[in-house]
């Protein structure tokens, strides 16, 4: 079965209404049709050099069958393809931007993690337009402000010409280390984006292109207020919310503009688990009359052979060190829900760094390792963000107040900071997130059950968790630690322990999630 007619939901739209119609009508061409497009976006990599294997791949198959379709094939990218400050991880991901022949890219907020200057290092001499409309630059001769275009235009193989336009997060600061790696780069606020952007898309128009297409980094939330604000925009590529966004659903990913034309929203989730295709049908004013989404998992295609060398020799070859015989899969959001390969890597943690518990946020984990072989490289990509961990002393009050605090994600909208994935302890929340039961589990199995209404402060465990934490990030001010409370600072992350760990293993090995943590 060809992949991509697979979860197929197709409209055929007009401006005065909005039909549903079953996969058997993905041939139907509608009259006023003039123009076929294929999109093939992605969003929120965040550095999976694994992923970006599979992905050359899929790009390939995907650019194959738009040209057997007679589509004009784009290729975008909604930003987040760097993720921490490993430079050379990071010039793989500006090679993968290049191999993977994507068109234009808007950078996130982890394109800075690296500082701006770096960031544009590795993206001045890129094929790839990067899109910035509301990035505001202190100085006009860097690397980045002269490779930063507010919109661009594409001219598809039909001749068809495509607008195309990039915003960044609006909340920038708030999602950085240290806003100083911003280097003195602003971000327009919410209100003056929406402003600027009606003035880009009349401009693009004035050059007679009538097909625009929005990447941006702002969250679902705001890109929703954009397509039902700003018109002459067809479709919104998003990013950062990491929402997967399946299919077609008026009222959800499929708006009305304010002069009434059909504005498409879709985004592909995070980590490059999976990435979209959106098939679309233009008439000859520029108007979607026909659109399909689909929605696909990365790991259906083979890992590239040319991006995989040229991993190896930016990364050099990264050694086997084991063979997992069934991993259970990653939860769909990973941010609310007990994680197999986080049970793994604490639990490894606890035992080599002997300590009572281990606490690992959830957004610390940004993908996961098929069975069969597996590399140092590819446990390294679970953790892009080379935090250093720390053993510290903590109380009973302020591991309950946090596991509280993460708990209330369950009932958050965009589901942050998300819950905490834990080793020698298990516990209960409700679906509202509301702490029901906590258990301490020492190393020989014994269960102690702990009151979460009445913790104790002056029972104090031994706990491992890294500077990200230890610094309050996500609001977890009670984790923060005295030097007096420190036991000891280690110099590495939790990938290195996780790779000891499992060269000790020398056999095959699983990971697989046994319900430490329950939602009821």
């Amino acid at each position: 079965m060809n992949i991509l007619t697979q979860n197929i939901a197709a409209q055929n739209l007009s401006t005065k209404g909005l039909q549903t119609n079953d996969a058997s009508s993905r041939r139907t061409v509608n009259p006023i049709s003039t123009t076929k497009t294929t999109i093939m976006y992605m969003n929120d990599l965040h550095g999976q050099v694994p992923k970006m294997q599979r992905l050359l791949s899929a790009g390939e198959h995907a650019q194959f069958v738009a040209k057997q379709n007679g589509s004009d094939m784009l290729k975008l990218c909604s930003g987040d393809t760097f993720i921490g400050s490993d430079e050379k991880r990071n010039i793989v991901g500006a090679k993968f931007l290049d191999l993977a022949g994507i068109h234009a890219q808007a950078p996130g907020n982890h394109e800075f993690d690296i500082t701006a200057s770096i960031c544009g290092k590795l993206l001045k001499n890129s094929k790839t337009h990067i899109l910035g409309m509301n990035m505001n630059f202190p100085n006009n001769d860097s690397d980045l402000a002269k490779k930063v275009l507010r919109s661009t235009i594409i001219q598809g193989e039909s001749g068809e010409k495509y607008g195309l336009i990039g915003v960044q997060p609006s909340d920038m600061n708030s999602r950085l280390k240290d806003k100083k790696i911003l280097e003195g780069i602003t971000i327009d606020d919410k209100d003056q984006t929406i402003k600027e952007l009606k003035e880009e898309v009349k401009k693009l128009q004035e050059q007679g292109v009538n097909k625009i297409i929005l990447l941006s980094h702002e969250g679902n939330t705001i890109e929703k207020e954009i397509a039902q604000t700003v018109s002459g925009i067809d479709v919104i590529l998003g990013g950062h919310s990491h929402d997967l966004i399946e299919s077609i659903r008026p009222g959800e990913n499929m708006f009305y503009s304010p002069t009434g034309e059909p504005v498409v929203i879709t985004q592909a989730g995070r980590d490059g688990n999976h990435f979209g295709i959106l098939n679309l049908e233009f008439n000859k004013d520029g108007q979607i009359t026909y659109v399909q989404n689909n929605v696909l998992d990365t790991n259906l295609y083979s890992p590239n052979l040319i991006m995989s060398k040229t991993i190896d020799s930016i990364l050099g070859e990264s050694p086997e060190i084991g063979n997992l015989r069934h991993v259970d899969s990653i939860p769909k959001n990973n941010l609310i829900e007990e994680n197999p390969w986080a049970d793994f890597v604490s639990d490894a943690i606890r035992q080599n760094l002997e300590a009572d518990i281990v606490l690992i946020n959830s957004a610390n984990f940004r993908g996961s390792v098929d069975y069969g072989r597996v590399t140092e490289r590819d446990i390294t990509s679970i953790f892009p963000f080379n935090n250093k961990l720390f053993k510290v002393k903590l109380n009973e009050k302020d591991l309950v107040d946090a596991i509280k605090l993460c708990g209330q994600s369950l009932s958050a909208k965009n589901s942050k900071p998300g819950i905490m994935q834990v080793s020698g302890l298990s516990y209960k929340l409700d679906r509202s997130g509301n702490l029901l039961e906590l258990i301490y589990v020492d190393k020989q199995g014994h269960k102690r059950f702990i009151d979460v209404n009445n913790p104790n402060p002056n029972m104090v465990y031994t706990a491992v968790y890294d500077e990200f934490l230890i610094g309050g990030g996500d609001n977890l001010e009670m984790l923060k630690r005295d030097d007096k409370d420190i036991l000891e600072r280690y110099t590495f992350d939790k990938d290195k322990v996780t790779i000891d760990y499992i060269k000790g293993i020398q056999q095959p090995f699983e990971v697989r999630k046994d319900n430490r943590i329950q939602i009821v």
